[in-house]
């Protein structure tokens, strides 16, 4: 389990056409606050680099071995799943067909080692680690799968390579024409000179270690791994509504000790939402009990006077 030199793109496909593909753009941290409705790649994240340290399969299973976790087959929609102890997980990764996929990361303590949003508000973070062999693929995909509550994703390269293909929701028809789609995923793949030709926004890159990738809201996005990997995603809302909605929904809403808004700020990030109907489309979507608890949680946060427009 190596680190080994970075594949090229002919590891993905030998097609020599795959490579006119334009690559998603390398930029300096310092640039980021005006460039969060775009994909871009950094590769100066100083802190980076002890993470990459610290989160290697050896280091992880000797600190969390004992963990029992659940497992994905690393071919998204074979719908097989499996669990055992990460240590032993670990120990076969390069063998293995089953992805340690989407799992949070408060067990590793990473959160205070994690790069944060550039924007002036700051918002609550959803931290995962994703852990496969070789050949496990997410097929493109958008976060959340929801038009409303849609979220940035930092996605941090900590150890080996994967191949990441982007593009932008407004190419959603062509992307997904004649693919098999459920819900906000689909099977195309971006080495299919059909969608590459027909998907004008697509963009890719070979992320390794101590890359960050940003990935902005409702962008679709496919993952390859070209080697055994280690990630992390960190997520977050620009919207607080969006962001409330999603804590529920993840079981990681905490009430605060006092009311930290009003009916005012709640009735402004109604509206940046996307307003009332756009709220009642999402709630109507769940089941009453989670229509429930999402808004005595806003009433938590923005004060009883809620209750007067949800």
């Amino acid at each position: 389990m190596l680190q080994t030199a970075p594949p090229d793109l002919s590891y993905v496909c030998p097609d020599v056409r795959f490579r006119e593909i334009g690559c998603i753009p390398i930029i300096g941290m310092k640039c980021a606050a005006k460039l969060m409705e775009t994909p871009w790649m950094s590769r100066d994240v100083s802190a980076l680099d002890e993470l990459a340290a610290l989160l290697t399969p050896q280091r992880i299973a000797a600190r969390h071995g004992t963990r029992l976790v659940t497992l994905e087959h690393k071919e998204r929609w074979r719908n097989l799943r499996a669990q055992q102890r990460l240590g032993d997980y670990l120990a076969g990764l390069d063998t293995t067909e089953f992805y340690l996929r989407q799992s949070d990361a408060s067990f590793v303590d990473i959160a205070h080692r994690l790069p944060v949003s550039p924007r002036s508000r700051k918002p609550a973070y959803f931290d995962n680690i994703w852990i496969g062999p070789p050949g496990t693929v997410q097929t493109f995909h958008q976060d959340n799968h929801n038009d409303y509550v849609t979220n940035h994703n930092y996605f941090i390269q900590l150890f080996g390579w994967k191949y990441i293909a982007v593009c932008h929701p407004r190419d959603t028809f062509a992307l997904t024409d004649g693919a098999t789609v459920r819900g906000h995923h689909c099977d195309a793949s971006p080495t299919d000179p059909n969608v590459w030709q027909r998907v004008p926004s697509l963009r890719h890159a070979i992320v390794g270690p101590c890359d960050l990738l940003h990935i902005p809201p409702s962008y679709w996005h496919y993952v390859q791994s070209l080697s055994v990997s280690i990630s992390v995603s960190r997520w977050w809302f620009d919207n607080h509504l969006a962001e409330i909605i999603y804590s529920v929904g993840q079981g990681r809403w905490e009430r605060p000790a006092i009311v930290v808004a009003d009916t005012r700020t709640f009735l402004a990030d109604l509206e940046e939402f996307g307003g009332a109907s756009a709220l009642k489309r999402v709630l109507l979507q769940l089941s009453p009990i989670a229509r429930f608890a999402i808004i005595m949680a806003f009433s938590e946060f923005y004060g009883k006077g809620v209750f007067d427009y949800v």
